[in-house]
């Protein structure tokens, strides 16, 4: 029967809860994300078995429900105190989300320690029900990874058209700032036959919004044009600035395009960049075409009206 020492486990239960306050780090992509919060799974499987080593370890037979139940509700606890510990940390959220792969991964290193454990292995009923237990835990581990390959493969689809890519993708790399951002109807004046929905930035009057891709398609090599199909109904021009950056981007104004762009009032317009003009913006080198990270359309001042429309993004060969 497995077994730990206190001490030893302590430490070990140490190690383990350390590793979920690893810092986010700028840049970080979708999948790597999420790839983070899965592992949420993987470290407390460990933190539950380790529990469940530490208990009086008795010389008869096998550990029962009560000792798995006792590990599992130890667990979860460590669980949900890890996240109310970073209400109080800078720049991470609490996560309902995080919870549930934590209690999923516990059932998972407790039913795979009750499959290991030779007396167990004798009824065929435990091992039945260990077994659906791993089953159902690892369905729950998968789905968020699951999720993120079908946003990944909608994004792919949609190429060379950057934006809107489909409601997955959309909601995972496209974002307003001081607006929100959703899917609409282009109002009628401006709407063409069987014409799908635009991207919609609605704002507060007098604000100064932004239109993000925040993980473009990043291959941009072997196109010749950047175009934004894009609506002003306001009764006034609308000035943006449209920025582009690579992942080698120092986050200084000179190392990005930024391009003034004026929407005349009450207009539909194409506005199209030259992905020369975008590889020769930064001063120092040339840009990345092959590794574009982030495409934004900001407005420098504050906007008239309290919408924009975004019909279309994309690359033109």
């Amino acid at each position: 029967m497995l077994h730990v020492p206190r001490p030893l486990g302590l430490l070990l239960l140490a190690l383990l809860l350390a590793s979920v306050f690893v810092p986010t780090l700028p840049g970080t992509t979708y999948w790597q994300r999420v790839l983070q919060d899965a592992g949420h799974g993987v470290v407390f499987a460990g933190v539950a078995i380790v529990l469940l080593a530490m208990q009086s370890r008795r010389a008869t037979a096998r550990r029962g429900v009560r000792d798995h139940a006792q590990a599992f509700a130890l667990a979860v606890a460590l669980g949900i105190g890890t996240e109310l510990l970073q209400l109080y940390l800078p720049g991470r959220n609490v996560s309902a989300m995080d919870v549930l792969h934590d209690a999923a991964g516990a059932v998972l290193g407790l039913a795979l320690v009750a499959l290991a454990e030779r007396r167990v292995a004798e009824d065929r009923g435990v091992v039945r029900y260990a077994a659906m237990c791993v089953l159902a835990a690892l369905v729950v581990l998968a789905w968020e990874p699951l999720r993120c390959a079908r946003v990944y493969a909608e994004r792919s689809r949609s190429f060379p058209t950057l934006a809107p890519m489909g409601p997955l993708a959309d909601a995972q790399f496209v974002a307003g700032r001081n607006a929100k951002v959703s899917r609409a109807t282009l109002p009628q004046a401006w709407r063409r036959p069987g014409e799908g929905p635009a991207l919609r930035l609605s704002y507060a009057p007098g604000a100064r919004p932004a239109f993000e891709l925040t993980e473009a398609a990043p291959d941009w090599q072997g196109h010749a044009v950047l175009a934004l199909d894009v609506t002003n109904p306001a009764d006034a021009p609308a000035t943006f600035i449209l920025r582009v950056l690579d992942r080698q981007h120092d986050w200084t104004h000179e190392d990005r395009l930024n391009l003034p762009v004026i929407i005349p009032a009450a207009t539909r317009t194409t506005v199209r960049v030259s992905i020369a003009a975008i590889a020769d913006a930064p001063v120092a080198r040339d840009m990345d075409l092959g590794a574009i990270a982030n495409v934004m359309l900001f407005a420098p001042r504050p906007l008239p009206g309290a919408e924009f429309y975004v019909s279309r993004v994309w690359l033109e060969e």
